[in-house]
């Protein structure tokens, strides 16, 4: 059955989101309907980026939830709120089940790879064998997953981020763009990896690192 997407945001990442969707039906024939988003700003009018706003937040469930083969997507965030996005999204209480996967055909997913519901893997992602990562994860272009490293909740790779092997990432972190994460290292809970990071050590939760080799930002 085909599955039909509404996005949860409607600018920037969302949009990127909606394209790639778009791009894999298109081109390779993926079995997604993008529907379109789901967004409170008014100054955005009835669309974006030629998608329609279907409804507002506090609209979707009401509206949407007794569809079954209508799925969500979470694409809302900013880099520095990721804890205020993540409780945004439990506020919201959608269930578990009216999420679904993204892997666009220009992936690579091992086959051993699990994972749960409401991933994001856009186009020319490497996700390698035995990783592991629970839900609402978005792993943008070029991101590199290493083997037997493992992922939360919630969390945003940026492009071209690097993840080696044996790597553990809690939940809501935001990596930034060419960020390098070395193996066996630990990455706490909503941490901030600084663009173009190296990551030689562990990350406790709650912690802004930037820099190469990557040092604590004490505010």
């Amino acid at each position: 059955m085909k599955e039909k997407i509404i996005i949860i945001g409607g600018k920037g990442s969302a949009v990127v989101l909606a394209e790639q969707i778009l791009h894999a039906v298109q081109n390779f024939n993926a079995d997604y309907e993008l529907l379109g988003f789901c967004i409170d700003d008014p100054l955005l009018g009835s669309e974006i980026a030629g998608f329609p706003i279907l409804c507002k937040r506090d609209e979707l469930t009401q509206r949407y939830n007794a569809y079954s083969d209508v799925k969500y997507f979470f694409a809302l965030y900013k880099p520095t709120c990721m804890e205020e996005r993540v409780q945004l999204f439990q506020d919201m209480e959608l269930p578990r089940d009216k999420f679904t996967n993204f892997i666009h055909p220009l992936s690579y997913v091992a086959r051993s790879v699990k994972m749960g519901v409401g991933n994001v893997i856009c186009s020319n992602v490497t996700v390698n064998c035995n990783a592991t990562m629970g839900d609402y994860n978005t792993l943008n272009g070029n991101v590199l997953f290493g083997h037997d490293s493992s992922l939360g909740n919630c969390n945003i790779l940026a492009g071209s981020v690097t993840i080696s092997s044996e790597i553990e990432i809690g939940n809501g972190n935001f990596i930034g763009l060419n960020s390098t994460i070395r193996d066996r290292v630990k990455i706490g809970d909503f941490s901030i990896i600084g663009m173009a990071s190296t990551v030689l050590h562990d990350v406790a939760s709650r912690t802004t690192v930037v820099g190469s080799p990557a040092k604590q930002v004490i505010k």
